[in-house]
């Protein structure tokens, strides 16, 4: 991974120790990555001006017949778009692209997708940079591009006399050796040294440029998400009793209840007319109170959740939910015990929440590791306005969350959808895809 610059703008892209040893630097992927990132930056920046003045034109001139104003409207969210393919072009100067800072909307589609997206500040800050991106940026970044790629070229120009039958003109100049075509080749490397520190130098302002403006978990800079308050309850010791009475009830309670009903059912069979109706209603009883038994071990601590990890215990557990929900985690592998379990009860205590007070038709869970952090959002298409002063639900998943280190915060305006995410420290490398 490169490391941070001294520049004014934090990019996190370029290793100032390489940068004062041109070997090194040449040696090095960075300017190599840099020219990468600044040459795709130079290809896209001239059809995005294009596209962009030709919407507001357009939208601009049919705005007296209410045409207009929905291309206007599209040229606001234009920078979704650009933003999010800039995030997966800063993957080439090094690491995995940027999580996007947008917080999930699951099916919400129409008005209240604009109306939610609308409301977003990462939504204006991505038009923010379309807008630079659009008239200067990419002009940087082509002239940053240009000067390697023709230093390159002259760099060629020996070769090129050496493969060519008699005098040959390259790059608007005259050939008539290779001795006359070798003077060429020190300012060719002259131009390229330089050439490869101007375009780390100009990749590493946009990068910094894009990461300011593009990136971050949407809990962080998301303006209408607040966050749900703990009443600094530690769960710790609670944890340690769940657990015993969890051990307790399988071990013990469970396994005298598999021996009655084994016992009533082996009576059953033995009685006589008269006794075998009521045996055969105690056995039911008992089997009954073993699978709510069982059920209740589960929600304790589900065996699943230590046996094949946090996404097979959410997608059991979603299967008992009575609305649909749409579970997508991507790339989180095994976790430490008490991630894995922090993350579990709050997806389990956010959907109870949706099933009992949103009114919802529709649910949906979205997990990833974005650094360091575990992010899980729970979200529904009810109509909004939730509370977390209102009940205990959403307080005690705070409290669960603020106890590993973690916060949870909520995004419910009037009208939906409501989200609830939340952010649990996690180890570095500790996710892993599966």
């Amino acid at each position: 991974m490169l490391r941070p610059c001294g520049f004014l703008v934090r990019c996190g892209d370029v290793d100032i120790a390489v940068m004062r040893n041109p070997v090194r630097l040449l040696g090095s992927a960075i300017p190599w990555r840099a020219w990468a990132y600044a040459a795709t930056g130079a290809l896209l920046g001239l059809p995005t001006l294009v596209a962009l003045f030709a919407l507001i034109a357009l939208g601009t001139a049919f705005t007296p017949v209410l045409i207009g104003l929905p291309v206007l409207v599209a040229v606001g969210f234009s920078g979704l778009a650009v933003g999010a393919v800039e995030r997966r072009r800063l993957a080439l100067l090094g690491g995995p692209p940027p999580p996007s800072p947008h917080r999930s909307l699951g099916a919400v589609r129409g008005r209240r997708w604009v109306r939610a997206r609308g409301g977003e500040s990462a939504t204006w800050r991505e038009f923010a940079y379309t807008a630079l991106f659009a008239t200067g940026l990419w002009v940087l970044d082509f002239v940053a591009a240009a000067i390697p790629a023709l230093s390159l070229a002259l760099l060629a120009a020996p070769v090129v006399r050496g493969l060519s039958p008699g005098p040959v003109r390259y790059l608007g100049l005259e050939l008539p050796s290779v001795r006359a075509s070798l003077p060429l080749v020190v300012p060719a490397l002259l131009g390229l040294l330089v050439g490869l520190y101007l375009v780390t130098l100009v990749a590493a302002l946009h990068a910094g440029t894009a990461r300011a403006l593009l990136t971050g978990t949407s809990a962080r800079s998301d303006q209408d998400m607040e966050l749900i308050r703990s009443n600094g309850r530690l769960l710790d010791a609670f944890d340690a009793e769940r657990r015993r009475i969890e051990r307790d009830l399988h071990d013990g309670v469970q396994q005298r209840l598999v021996a009655l009903a084994v016992l009533l059912d082996a009576a059953r069979a033995r009685a006589g007319e008269e006794s075998a109706e009521p045996l055969a209603r105690a056995h039911a009883e008992a089997v009954t109170t073993l699978a709510e038994l069982r059920e209740l071990v589960r929600g304790i601590h589900p065996h699943v959740l230590v046996e094949r990890g946090l996404r097979t215990a959410v997608a059991e557990l979603v299967t008992r939910c009575p609305l649909p929900v749409d579970v997508r985690i991507h790339g989180v592998g095994r976790l430490p015990a008490a991630v894995e379990s922090t993350a579990y009860f709050a997806v389990s205590e956010a959907l109870t929440n949706v099933v009992k007070h949103s009114g919802a038709d529709q649910a949906w869970v979205r997990g990833r590791v974005a650094g360091d952090l575990l992010v899980v959002e729970v979200g529904d298409r009810g109509p909004g306005g939730a509370d977390p002063e209102r009940g205990s639900g959403l307080r005690g998943l705070a409290d669960r969350v603020t106890a590993v280190g973690g916060r949870a915060l909520l995004s419910s305006p009037p009208g939906g959808p409501t989200v609830v995410r939340v952010e649990i420290p996690c180890e570095p490398g500790g996710a892993g895809g599966r």
